[in-house]
């Protein structure tokens, strides 16, 4: 596999990328942790509060080397469970502040997973980040151990928000990391985690956490499965007789658990009796119960944590680039990841994806090659692939660089400055290329994040509500709503940023634009604001 121009080499595969997230977590330094997959965790987050100001990434993956640090596991409480401390994602620890933790946790659930990268990204640091556990009103419980059971109840359902919105999103190596570093007892986080191993392939792992004697698996379904995995046959049997007379395997499990313990019968199955077990919304366990019965089911209409399970190196490549691409889409997976499967072998068919492997084969060869006119060619061919494929960002993460490098001219180079604008040196491709063109001129404004409303009106064409919407979140100061202020006053921070995550999911109307671009910048987020601004005028969508 060829490395491109200035990498220190390929991702590694998936075991050793689960490995050191836990390193990470136990606190030994490595510089290949999975969560560079997300952008910001290369930026600087030591920059002040409020208002506009220069933002300059961390090289590389230096970032890790300070994010480090070790907890003993029996301090670390369910609700404010997290990867990193929160001031290494620039926000404060009281983060959630005096909102109750059940209207957060709507909220969470609320999070829009088709959304601008930028905005996905800071989805996943609010949902990663070490916060102080969240306001918990008093119960009406007069009973202190109802009290004390019920606060457990109401932590353990706000990390399994959590989690199951990082599943949302296909992050299912960081869900597992913060499950393991809790350890949990808790029956609902304790599937989960069962379910992350199987879309991972862990099945020994989460069957031993299964058959724990210790420590009883409230899921009778799962217990069956781990019985038989470990060659318990006869006691799987005995277990499904039992849950079937008790009524706890309900109408999905029986019959696909039936069929699985029966081995001469799901040799023998038909379509029809497939056809007719197979339930309207897949679990982990009832997915990987129709594969061991001979009833695969793909994994491109499922949600996208079940790409996970086609990255294995069993499964066709065009199965694992199309698996690779949702997950890079979604922030799931690192680019260079996706980068190795492209550059793997030759493509043997054309038309969609194909095109796009060769298009990228095409241009990394002439990086290597260093021939300007053959990269700026390769780039021009590229861009529309990689467009339909929605890969912007991505494909900026990759080639910017080495395109703003390889002395390109004409059209060429004005599609690389936009690749680097959509890069994390976006400020310093505004510095290098502050444009000719009033739209140019613009961009290059906004990469800085200063006021862009004069060059706005040197050119009729960029009065479009959107582009304008843009420049009046960029006024100094930025103009913050009154009701935002108020929340943020009242110590609802985090409320605020949840609401204007989802807000601008789904920002149609211009005015939630500046409004929501003008909070980011208010509260401090001023990379995610400009690269949010920079992505919604150069992408081909908004959300």
């Amino acid at each position: 596999m060829r490395g491109r121009v200035g990498d220190a080499g390929r991702w590694p595969g998936r075991a050793l990328a689960c490995a050191l997230v836990v390193a990470g977590l136990s606190g030994s330094a490595s510089a290949q942790d999975p969560l560079s997959a997300i952008d910001w965790l290369r930026d600087n987050l030591s920059e002040p509060a409020h208002g506009a100001h220069p933002v300059t990434p961390l090289p590389g993956d230096a970032w890790l080397q300070s994010m480090i640090t070790t907890r003993a596991i029996d301090a670390v409480r369910p609700e404010s469970v997290g990867l990193f401390p929160a001031a290494r994602a620039g926000l404060p620890r009281r983060f959630w502040g005096t909102t109750p933790d059940t209207e957060l946790l709507v909220l969470i659930r609320g999070l829009p997973v088709d959304t601008l990268p930028a905005l996905r990204d800071l989805s996943y640091r609010l949902l990663l980040a070490e916060f102080e556990a969240p306001h918990t009103p008093p119960t009406r419980e007069d009973d202190a151990t109802a009290q004390s059971t019920n606060a457990d109840a109401r932590a353990n359902a706000f990390l399994a928000a959590r989690i199951d919105k990082l599943m949302d999103f296909g992050a299912i190596d960081q869900a597992a990391a913060m499950l393991d570093t809790l350890d949990t007892d808790d029956p609902g986080l304790r599937q989960q985690r069962f379910e992350i191993a199987l879309l991972l392939e862990q099945e020994q792992r989460a069957c031993a956490s299964v058959l724990d004697a210790a420590r009883p698996f409230p899921f009778a379904p799962a217990v069956i499965f781990c019985k038989a995995r470990e060659g318990d046959w006869q006691g799987a049997q005995e277990q499904l007789e039992r849950a079937t007379e008790a009524g706890t395997l309900g109408s999905v499990y029986a019959p696909l658990l039936d069929h699985f313990l029966d081995a001469d019968d799901h040799l023998h199955n038909s379509a029809e009796e497939l056809e007719a077990i197979l339930p309207s919304r897949l679990s982990p366990l009832a997915w990987r119960l129709l594969e061991a019965i001979g009833a695969p089911v793909a994994t491109h209409g499922l949600p996208v944590s079940f790409a996970h399970a086609d990255l294995r190196g069993t499964i066709g490549w065009r199965a694992q680039l199309e698996a690779a691409e949702r997950l890079v889409r979604s922030g799931a997976l690192p680019p260079n990841q996706l980068l190795g499967l492209y550059t793997e072998r030759s493509a043997a068919a054309s038309g969609g994806i194909w095109e796009r492997v060769r298009a990228v084969q095409r241009l990394d060869s002439a990086l290597i090659d260093a021939n300007a006119e053959a990269i700026g060619s390769a780039l021009l061919l590229a861009w529309p692939h990689i467009v339909e494929g929605e890969l912007e960002v991505a494909f900026a993460a990759l080639f910017a660089q080495g395109l703003l490098e390889a002395g390109l001219s004409g059209e060429a180079l004005e599609q690389a400055i936009i690749v680097g604008l959509l890069s994390a040196d976006y400020e310093q491709v505004a510095l290098d290329h502050p444009g000719t063109t009033a739209r140019a001129r613009f961009l290059s404004t906004i990469a800085r994040g200063l006021p862009p409303a004069e060059t706005l009106r040197e050119d009729e064409a960029l009065r479009d509500p959107h582009w304008a919407a843009v420049a009046e979140a960029f006024e100094d100061p930025a103009p913050v709503t009154d009701s935002a202020r108020a929340r943020i006053d009242a110590g609802r921070l985090g409320e605020e940023v949840l609401l204007t995550l989802i807000s601008l999911g789904s920002a149609s109307d211009p005015r939630m634009m500046t409004d929501g671009l003008a909070l980011l910048r208010y509260v401090g987020l001023e990379d995610i604001a400009r690269r949010t601004a920079l992505q919604s005028l150069l992408l081909e969508r908004r959300g």
